[in-house]
């Protein structure tokens, strides 16, 4: 039976190679790309890089079209290249339609916003869809981060969409009482906002009160270190890829300073 994945972000299983490579890497990937995006002044190389990380997406089999805030994203980027080419009047004209003039600055650099925008949000979700955040946090335990702080990563993004789902219970809760939240005026709307985050904010001390109970029970904090059940161990492709990322560097270095 084939599994139905909501729209929201989260981590999309598979193996492939995304999803095999050691999170820390994948890490150093992302910041290193979004680095480039943004120091990169040339509208067709960030574009070229777009298109290698859309790429990147069927390569490995994981959904796009799926991603929460997708289409909102899309549209922001379609805004500000409008706004770039409608006033942005540098460069030849291309095209003249009334008081509109459309000239090749705008062009270039519209492109380069939009693409600058759409390859960060690009590789930011190709890190979330193939990194489980479990896996992510051992990783940086691993390397020195303490695991308290490990555990409260992991335990916030875990939380996050059960929020999320109990903010979506209240809300329906709500309206089902006949609670109109969209009528009124300001005093009205904030009688209404208290009425929503109140029961929420009860149901999420609830949550943290239970969750912390259970780790004083487990002697959470005892021992200055822990073991880890599943170890996640550096592979030779991850070395591959690392020793990759630094000629990138090396060769972005000294284009830039030529």
């Amino acid at each position: 039976m084939k599994r139905h994945y909501g729209p929201r972000i989260m981590t999309y299983p598979g193996n492939s190679f995304l999803h095999r490579l050691h999170p820390l890497v994948k890490l150093l990937w992302l910041v290193a790309g979004t680095v480039f995006v943004f120091a990169t002044q040339n509208a067709w190389v960030v574009t070229g890089a777009l298109l290698l990380i859309l790429l990147a997406f069927p390569l490995n089999r994981l959904p796009l079209r799926h991603a929460r805030g997708a289409v909102f994203f899309l549209s922001s980027a379609a805004m500000l290249f409008l706004v770039q080419v409608l006033f942005n009047h540098t460069g030849s004209t291309v095209l003249r339609v009334g008081p509109v003039t459309i000239t090749s600055g705008g062009l270039q650099a519209g492109l380069y916003v939009a693409a600058r925008l759409l390859g960060v949000i690009g590789l930011g979700y190709l890190f979330v869809f193939t990194t489980k955040p479990n896996d992510l946090a051992y990783g940086l335990m691993q390397v020195g981060l303490p695991y308290r702080y490990g555990f409260a990563l992991v335990t916030a993004l875990r939380l996050a969409p059960v929020f999320e789902q109990e903010a979506q219970t209240v809300y329906q809760a709500q309206l089902a009482r006949g609670i109109a939240y969209d009528r009124g005026g300001l005093k009205r709307f904030l009688t209404l906002a208290r009425q929503f985050f109140l029961p929420l904010l009860i149901s999420a001390l609830g949550k943290v009160d239970a969750l912390a109970v259970s780790m004083e029970g487990r002697c959470f904090g005892k021992y200055p270190n822990r073991t880890f059940l599943n170890e996640i161990q550096f592979a030779t492709r991850d070395i591959v890829t690392l020793l990759m990322l630094g000629a990138l560097v090396i060769v972005f270095s000294i284009s830039s300073l030529v």
